[in-house]
């Protein structure tokens, strides 16, 4: 009999475990985990503060894409846009980045650059690709977020150094701002603000580069650069053109003259002249008297001695029947201020005789000016007529004889002639003692005044002469040697029919036409040299 067989135990087979492993496929989100960690945390690191900007406008200003500008690199971006409680302003907030926090500080300025388009130039245009963006510059004061932002961009660069002064007038020249201004020829400066102060004066604030702050001393004179200037004379056309910028904008000069002045103090003011002849007259004032003020201009009439402009009209005032006028001397013609001095309006005069004064139809009226003799000074002078300055040399320095007639329509300034040279000129006209007759001075010139003899004959050389026949026709007309209305002629007879010589003051007639011998006579009558 079998034995059943015993059964056999299982134990099984133990299998060690495996150590805990996480799958490849997380490998690529833990990097970009890692990577958006590190990002956040550089960004969070790289964050500097916030600031407000207030603008008057906010054109293609847009929230997490429009950049802040300083010195052309991203210094920062705007988060927010929006319009201030009054729907008057717009407020930009704009998150520096961190090595830009220095900006957020007193005194730093910011400008929308956008694309501009304009005569003077053009800016912003890389504003054309990138979009509009906010410009920077840093200012030096304690830290502060909120900024007025400025409604333009700055004339010149916000980084250079520069003096400021503001230059004042009665009425603002048609400058603007970015207008040039000169010294001597060389740019040294900008116009940087053109307004109106409280007192409703006009005012321009120029910035002068710092290098050469040097030239601003207290007797520098501005005057306004005009786009052309036009010189008229005697064989004189002349347009000077100041460049095409300066043709369009205008702009402004300074100088000093005379000794060079001290140093300016600070917050320094000018005054602004409206042309170079105004700024040069720096003497102190002198008051002319004139009965008729007719064409003068302050600040346009200037003042001339020999041709040559020596000052200019500050100031015309009617006053008590008169016309009171104030006016400054250019330095080196003190002369003009010697009590005696004798000052004229030259307007323009047209006659047959001649024509004087054509440059002032242009140029406009001036006033001529004759120094007195040496001695003292004087500030105010009585003015005198075209006419009496146009005698002033004959009365000082000639030979007076007296014409008598029962009437006559020369006048003043007429010519007196001598074989068809003027030798002097009619100085005086008056009635007769008794009123019976006209009154004539005639004042020849000493070179001439031998011509002279008991016997000379005057007469009326005026009108027109017409003789004719059927063959020839004639026409004299002295008129073309006088005036218009008439003027003198003389002749002496030769030898011992001249008579002697006369004093000062004879008497002759004037007689209304020569006869014919008279026009006949050919004395020999030497004239002395070098006597004009």
């Amino acid at each position: 009999m079998s034995t059943p067989s015993t059964p056999q135990k299982d134990h099984g087979v133990i299998v060690p475990s495996k150590r805990f492993q996480i799958s490849w496929v997380w490998l690529f989100p833990v990097m970009a985990a890692s990577a958006a960690g590190y990002m956040f945390a550089n960004e969070w690191l790289s964050r500097g503060p916030e600031i407000d900007i207030e603008f008057p406008n906010a054109p293609g200003i847009r929230a997490g894409k429009t950049a802040l500008i300083y010195r052309g690199v991203v210094a920062g971006e705007v988060d927010r846009v929006e319009l201030d409680s009054k729907l008057e302003k717009v407020e930009v907030r704009v998150r520096l980045k961190k090595f830009a926090e220095g900006i957020a500080r007193q005194g730093s300025t910011f400008w929308i650059d956008q694309p501009v388009l304009s005569l003077s130039g053009a800016s912003g245009i890389d504003s054309l690709i990138n979009g509009n963006s906010i410009q920077a510059s840093m200012g030096t004061g304690s830290y502060s977020t909120r900024f007025i932002g400025s409604e333009n961009a700055p004339v010149v660069s916000p980084n250079k150094v520069h003096d400021l002064i503001r230059l004042r007038g009665e009425i603002a020249p048609f400058l603007d701002a970015g207008s040039l201004v000169y010294f001597r020829g060389v740019a040294v400066g900008v116009v940087k603000t053109k307004g109106l102060d409280s007192n409703k004066v006009p005012y321009l604030d120029v910035l002068i580069d710092d290098q050469y702050e040097d030239l601003l001393r207290v007797n520098a004179r501005f005057w306004v650069v005009h786009p052309a200037d036009v010189k008229i004379g005697s064989g004189v056309f002349k347009i000077d053109f100041t460049g095409l910028k300066t043709m369009l904008f205008g702009a402004i000069n300074f100088d000093f003259f005379g000794e060079e002045g001290d140093r300016i103090g600070a917050s320094p003011e000018f005054q602004l002249f409206g042309n170079s002849s105004a700024a040069k007259a720096t003497s102190k004032p002198i008051t002319l008297e004139f009965n008729n003020g007719q064409g003068l201009l302050p600040g346009e009439t200037q003042l001339r001695y020999m041709g040559v402009p020596v000052g200019m009209v500050e100031k015309v005032t009617p006053a008590e029947g008169k016309v009171v006028v104030v006016a400054r001397l250019e330095p080196g013609y003190e002369m003009l201020r010697r009590k005696g001095s004798l000052f004229s309006i030259l307007r323009p005069n047209i006659s047959l005789q001649k024509v004087t004064g054509l440059e002032t139809l242009v140029s406009g009226i001036y006033i001529d000016c004759i120094p007195g003799p040496k001695g003292p000074e004087g500030s105010r002078f009585n003015g005198i007529s075209q006419e009496d300055a146009a005698l002033v040399n004959f009365q000082d320095q000639g030979f007076d004889v007296v014409l008598s007639a029962t009437s006559s329509k020369i006048g003043l300034d007429t010519p007196v002639i001598y074989r068809g040279v003027q030798v002097g000129k009619i100085t005086r006209k008056d009635l007769a003692p008794g009123s019976g007759g006209v009154q004539l001075t005639a004042t020849v010139k000493y070179r001439y005044a031998s011509l002279l003899r008991e016997n000379s004959r005057f007469w009326n050389a005026g009108g027109v002469k017409i003789s004719g026949g059927l063959i020839n026709l004639n026409v004299q007309s002295s008129v073309l040697e006088s005036k218009g209305l008439g003027g003198v002629e003389f002749s002496t007879p030769s030898g011992d029919a001249a008579g002697g010589p006369v004093k000062e003051g004879y008497h002759y007639d004037l007689y209304d036409a020569p006869q014919k011998e008279w026009l006949n006579w050919i004395p020999s009558i030497p004239l002395p040299r070098g006597n004009n």
